[in-house]
């Protein structure tokens, strides 16, 4: 009975190391750094409000690009993310749907609606 129990707690600590998601080490890189911000403007004040809104509440995502190591378990990861500069370029392009670098209330509002479920997921 003694026996049996050392077998379970032996491989116990190994188990939870292998499925528990260990990461250890982990490299993020920032891309498009040299990239300038668009010179764009705004119809009114709450248009910009709706822009400030946007970018301070979305994050800029990791994009994965290299991984070493076994499922659950990473011995090396390499992420990618891109520069502030270029995550603003990134919301004004989707935001100015014609194009003009004007940002009008109501582009601003059409995309902050339908982004608003990123927003509510980052806070």
């Amino acid at each position: 009975m003694i026996l049996r129990g050392r077998i379970w707690f032996v491989p116990l600590p190994l188990v939870l190391l292998l499925f528990c998601g260990c990461r250890i080490n982990q490299k993020s890189t920032e891309i498009r750094t040299e990239e300038q911000m668009l010179n764009v403007s705004f119809e009114n004040q709450r248009a910009e409000d709706l822009f400030d809104t946007i970018i301070l509440q979305t994050e800029r995502e990791d994009k994965l690009i290299a991984r070493v190591g076994v499922p659950l378990v990473s011995i090396h990861s390499r992420y990618e993310r891109v520069a502030f500069n270029a995550h603003c370029n990134d919301h004004i392009t989707k935001m100015d749907t014609n194009g003009d670098l004007l940002i009008t209330e109501q582009e601003a509002e059409a995309y902050y609606k339908s982004i608003i479920h990123l927003i509510k997921n980052n806070k």
